[in-house]
Formats: C-alpha cells, sequence, structure tokens
C-alpha cells in the first residue's frame, strides 16, 4: 500500500506515544502489536504510516527534529523505543493563539516563530509536505488553535482526526464545507483504547442490557501530565466535561444523575491516570447494585492505539471518496462523534469500516 503521509498537530504526549507506535510497527511490520485492534484498517498496515512533519508552539520544539522535540523537559510519556524513519520529520512553528493560555503558558516558553505563523503557513507546509491526514492533539480549551488546523487542512486537502473535546466535526457548518471539498473529517475527542470513557460506557451497557434502571454515576480521574495540569483549570476543562457527558448519554445514560471528567492534577504520577468510577442500578425487586472500579493506565499510550486506527481509517475514508464528518468509524473512536452509538455498536461499525 501506498504511504500514509501523516502531520501532527501538537508534539505533546499522546503525538510522542503515537510515534513511537509507528516506529515499533515500521521496524517489523509483520509482527503482531499488544494494543493494535486491527492489523489492518482499508488495506493499511499501522507500519505504513509516516509522520512528515509537526507543528507546535514550545520553544523548545520548534526548529528542531521531531525526535529532539520529543525531549522536550514537557514530554513525560515513557520512551518505549526510538523513532525510526520519522525522526527528522521537521517541526513547524504553527500560530501562537490561545494554545498556551492558562497553567500551560506557565510552564511553556513560545517560540519567536510562533508569533510570525499564519493559517496560510500551516496550509502552505500541508501542501509542500503532501500530507494526507492531520492528527490534532493540541490542549483541551484551545478552540482557536484547533479550529485554525482544520481551517488550514480544509485548505490544503487534508484529511482531520480532532483528537480534541473541540467542536469540529460535530459543526455541521464546518462540516458541510469539508463535503462539499471532498475532504474527510473525524473526531471529536478521541477515546483512549482502555480508557475511562470507555471502561464507563462498557458498564453501564452491561447493566442495562441485563435490564437493570440506573440511578447514578460518575467517574474521577487524576493524572500528572501536562493534559491534566492544563484540565486543572475549570476554563479549560469545561468541553472536556461535555464530552464526557456526550459519551455517556450514547451508551444509553439518560435522566441519570451523573459527572465525568478530570478532578485533579498530581505532578508525581507524570503520565500515569488513575480512574475511580461507579455505578449504581436498580435490579430485580428493588434490589440495588453497585458497581465501584478502579482504572490505572499510562494515559499517553492508551491513546496512540486508537489514533492509529483513526489515520488509517481517515485515509480509508479518503480512497472511499467519502469526505465530511465520517460516521462509520467514528463512535469508536471518539467520545463526541456527530452520532453517538453504545459500545457494542460502536465496535462492529469500527470492524465493518475496516474491511
Amino acid at each position: 500500500m501506498k504511504a500514509i503521509r501523516v502531520a501532527l498537530a501538537g508534539t505533546g504526549n499522546c503525538a510522542w506515544s503515537f510515534s513511537q507506535f509507528v516506529a515499533q510497527a515500521q521496524a517489523d511490520p509483520e509482527v503482531s502489536l499488544p494494543g493494535l485492534m486491527c492489523r489492518t484498517v482499508g488495506g493499511y498496515r499501522l507500519a505504513d504510516v509516516r509522520v512528515v512533519a509537526a507543528f507546535d508552539v514550545d520553544a523548545d520544539k520548534v526548529g528542531r527534529p521531531l525526535a529532539a522535540a520529543f525531549e522536550a523537559p514537557t514530554v513525560s510519556a515513557t520512551r518505549f523505543t526510538d523513532l525510526g524513519a520519522d525522526r527528522d520529520a521537521p517541526v513547524l512553528a504553527a500560530p501562537l493563539l490561545d494554545g498556551l493560555a492558562g497553567p500551560l503558558g506557565e510552564v511553556i516558553t513560545p517560540a519567536g516563530a510562533a508569533r510570525d505563523a499564519t493559517s496560510e503557513s500551516v496550509a502552505k507546509a500541508l501542501v509542500e509536505h503532501d500530507v494526507d491526514v492531520l492528527v490534532i492533539t493540541l490542549p483541551t480549551g484551545a478552540a482557536q488553535a484547533v479550529r485554525m488546523f482544520a481551517e488550514a487542512a480544509l485548505t490544503a486537502g487534508a484529511a482531520v482526526v480532532n483528537c480534541t473535546p473541540e467542536v469540529v466535526a460535530r459543526d455541521t457548518g464546518l462540516s458541510a464545507r469539508f463535503a462539499d471539498a471532498g475532504v474527510p473529517l473525524l473526531g471529536d475527542d478521541l477515546r483512549s483504547h482502555v480508557g475511562a470513557t470507555t471502561l464507563h460506557t462498557a458498564l453501564i451497557e452491561l447493566l442495562l442490557g441485563r435490564g437493570l434502571e440506573l440511578d447514578s454515576t460518575y467517574q474521577l480521574n487524576v493524572g500528572g501530565n501536562t493534559d491534566f495540569l492544563n484540565l486543572a483549570d475549570a476554563t479549560r476543562s469545561a468541553t472536556k466535561f461535555t464530552s464526557k457527558a456526550n459519551a455517556l448519554r450514547a451508551a444509553g445514560m439518560t435522566d441519570v444523575s451523573g459527572v465525568a471528567g478530570p478532578t485533579g492534577f498530581i505532578g508525581h504520577l507524570a503520565d500515569t491516570k488513575l480512574c475511580f468510577a461507579n455505578v449504581r442500578a436498580t435490579s430485580v425487586l428493588g434490589s440495588e447494585v453497585q458497581i465501584d472500579v478502579k482504572l490505572t493506565v499510562e494515559d499517553s499510550p492508551n491513546a496512540a492505539g486508537v489514533i492509529a486506527n483513526a489515520v488509517r481509517a481517515a485515509k480509508t475514508a479518503a480512497d472511499r471518496n467519502l469526505s465530511g464528518a465520517v460516521h462509520g468509524p467514528a463512535p469508536m473512536l471518539f467520545k463526541s462523534p456527530p452520532n453517538g452509538l453504545p459500545e457494542s455498536q460502536a465496535r462492529a461499525a469500527f470492524l465493518d469500516f475496516a474491511s
């Protein structure tokens, strides 16, 4: 198969783990990789992915090759392997919009070149690097920056994978413009491989499938990477809470008391994420069922497996002349797609699309 040429909007922890996953696949395309749900999606292996460019505003990253950018002090995800063919991909300046608003502005120094970058310069770079898919992994709350990258990709004709909870695929006007341009759009808000939302929605589907009535639920998440540092600011985390609520509603949780979202930054956890989930339901004769679960994961590799599927799904959509918001694979890949589905239905829809 032809290579899938990918650009990364943001070179933080999720981008680092995804790039390592790609490098691992490139090193031995035939080996079975734990966590790789589909060996092929639309005929594409993970080894067919090439990261050809990246964008950032961090002075420790802009102007450096990709491998060097991932050595920045704000990148805390584990190094499992070195980058291979993609290690020298350039990290280019992105416009300095709202990506560093809130706590991130206290730990990241913006590159001078970011003050001169524009949406036009990003679109031009996407064309020059012949990018098939742009993966947006910017901080939650960076609505202006996310929108700018989506617009630049639309101009350049590159498919978009929006890993953030900002409204992109759910924006009917923007989706219509992508459809008119013949460009695929996948989003919004990446659903981690075996993460808090995946676990939580599976529990809800289990109870509803047995005929129980849901009474209340909560999902509390803490972590120590820059994502959780950013989410500690309530003005930045609002869209994340909305996105998680969308995922729970799609699983069947309606008219139920509940809350789900990030609740704290604990620096020494680094890239480790802890989830505490509780579901209460009423069963036979009014008896109560209560489930309490604790999940401990390394946050960024948990995202990498889903990005691996999303990138290949985006390129497959382009090959099949699908454009605008692509619905088939989205419910399994994202918390807030335009049309959500319960976990089992979402998985079946994705596998059907991938075949």
